[in-house]
């Protein structure tokens, strides 16, 4: 079964972070990624946030169709996020730019592992999902925290 008990407050969580996720993004994106690389990296972000919000408003178990065509775009927008965001930091940090970089391919290969297994009854898929996703999110946040203390 794919429905939590917890599912209000799941849907709720992932609103929530969306809309933090698209805030942040043009708020500290726009100041701190100035270069054409990192304003396209703050709109996948922004893509990425809004498919948050999306994934939330239209639940796996209520409306799986729906679901998935809200989800896709945070899959694609993630991996492609992180690297231009790799390449921009080049230029104002570039410490941050190896393990960026790393993350981004991390993220992309969950995300392929996430479409190759998607539909098919594997236990996998929640892992891959996580590796596409997750470390990303983590890591976004440890370079806003980095960069904020300079």
């Amino acid at each position: 079964m794919l429905c939590s008990p917890w599912h209000a407050g799941m849907n709720a969580a992932f609103a929530w972070f969306g809309c933090t996720l698209l805030i942040g993004a043009v708020l500290w994106g726009w100041h701190h990624l100035p270069g054409r690389l990192g304003r396209a990296s703050v709109v996948l972000w922004c893509v990425s946030g809004l498919g948050s919000v999306g994934v939330a408003l239209f639940p796996v178990n209520e409306q799986p169709g729906m679901h998935g065509l809200v989800a896709l775009p945070i899959f694609v927008a993630q991996p492609l996020a992180l690297l231009l965001m790799g390449l921009d930091l080049r230029t104002i940090r570039s410490r941050l730019t190896a393990p960026t970089l790393v993350v981004a391919a991390a993220s992309a290969i969950g995300a392929a592992g996430f479409g190759a297994f998607v539909g098919s009854d594997t236990a996998h898929i929640g892992t891959v999902e996580r590796l596409g996703l997750w470390p990303g999110y983590v890591w976004v946040s440890v370079v806003v925290l980095t960069i904020r203390r300079r």
